[in-house]
């Protein structure tokens, strides 16, 4: 806290930020109008609240650097309190932006108040849950598992609510142990892996360089390579962890598209199925920023693009059809499968950023690197094209620029 007010320009950051969130709650009308909100938008609060606990559990926190592991671990460093803290500053933020997140969805729905306490309930039990399960070291799912399913397949009622938070709250009072989180006593490979990790994430973010940010893939069963299309199964083999926050993204569709009926279809289904399909695709891309890698494999770089599209189409099929038959979308959505695997093999070919001519353009809202933008956008830029080309077309002119998306995502 002394960092976050010693009238730096963190304080800056936050009298800013504090003021766009509070300046939501002064233009309800408009946001119910731009929206179309539900009078009760609770599966969405359990999805987005499912999906903040999720992100704890990776345990990103768990991480120190090697110079204080050599200099100073006799004594100058308590490794543990260091871990403790970190975990519970995560665990605070997080629980503060759902509980902002509650406030404005009780505010746009003027929902009553055995609603919201039902939701702070929720909550505040999935909170317990997540702190008792991530303190621990990394093990089998189970809990993690128990806990994505009670947030999002429960029916959102005041009373359910209040079962699932007592419940959630139980659980983690059960599991949880007082001391230090063990978690924390982790040896010096774990640590050191940790703080590779988040320089990777750091840099990525720093320069924009989403190379940096894909997750890298786990050992899988050895097998030939006898194609393309079987290397790019084996990327999404090693990242298969990922398949349930593709399927929370997918719930979190599901959700907003209820929740907020007056949004776009296509956009809302086009942006969670983008997310949940870049990172199991995420092995064209490790293989795209090392030549010799291509060189190794033997195909074109067009073949590459195809296989590793073949791939990521059925992957957006699988994901799309569900998210289509839960949620009561046109069916028109569905045409975006082929789009959305087009997006995710232009993202995975961009090439490395460079910094050397920015394009710098003066705008109202200041100087802004054209060029820089258009490289971090790359991927997400051919979804938005295809997406407002295709308003007002018929079937036969929504196919046609599909068709021009997936040529331009292959052969550029």
């Amino acid at each position: 806290m002394r960092r976050w007010f010693s009238g730096d320009e963190r304080t800056l950051a936050v009298f800013l930020v504090g003021g766009v969130l509070t300046m939501a709650f002064f233009r309800l009308d408009l946001l119910r109008t731009k929206l179309g909100i539900t009078d009760e938008p609770g599966m969405l609060l359990l999805v987005v609240t499912a999906l903040a606990w999720w992100s704890l559990l990776p345990r990103s926190f768990v991480w120190l650097d090697p110079a204080d592991l050599t200099w100073r671990d006799f004594g100058g460093v308590d490794r543990v309190a260091l871990i403790g803290r970190r975990l519970t500053t995560g665990w605070l933020v997080r629980l503060l932006a759902l509980g902002y997140v509650l406030a404005l969805f009780a505010a746009l729905a003027a929902a009553p108040w055995v609603w919201i306490t039902a939701g702070a309930a929720v909550l505040v039990g999935a909170g317990v849950l997540a702190l008792a399960v991530v303190r621990r070291p990394r093990t089998a799912p189970t809990a993690e598992a128990l806990t994505v399913l009670a947030l999002a397949v429960v029916v959102p009622a005041p009373p359910a609510l209040f079962a699932v938070g007592a419940v959630l709250a139980l659980a983690g009072i059960a599991l949880i142990r007082p001391g230090p989180p063990p978690v924390a006593d982790v040896g010096r490979p774990g640590l050191v892996d940790g703080w590779r990790e988040r320089v990777l994430r750091v840099s990525g973010v720093q320069f924009l360089d989403l190379a940096l940010l894909l997750p890298p893939a786990r050992p899988t069963r050895a097998g030939p390579l006898t194609g393309g299309v079987r290397l790019a199964v084996l990327g999404v083999a090693g990242r298969v962890r990922h398949v349930p926050t593709a399927a929370l993204l997918g719930i979190a569709a599901v959700a907003t598209h209820r929740a907020f009926p007056a949004l776009p279809e296509i956009v809302v289904f086009g942006i969670f199925g983008y997310l949940a399909l870049v990172p199991l695709t995420a092995g064209l891309g490790e293989l795209w920023r090392s030549p010799g890698r291509r060189r190794w494999v033997g195909a074109s770089d067009t073949a590459l693009r195809w296989h590793h599209f073949v791939v990521a189409t059925l992957l957006a099929v699988v994901w799309g059809v569900p998210v289509w038959l839960l949620g009561g979308w046109d069916p028109n959505v569905l045409v975006a499968a082929p789009v959305l695997a087009a997006c995710a093999v232009r993202t995975m070919t961009r090439k490395t950023p460079t910094y050397d001519n920015l394009v710098p353009v003066d705008t109202p809202m200041g100087t802004m690197p054209v060029r820089l933008i258009m490289q971090t956008l790359r991927g997400p830029d051919l979804g938005l094209l295809a997406w407002v080309l295709t308003f007002g077309l018929p079937p036969w002119g929504v196919a046609l620029v599909a068709g021009a998306a997936v040529s331009l995502a292959l052969f550029r």
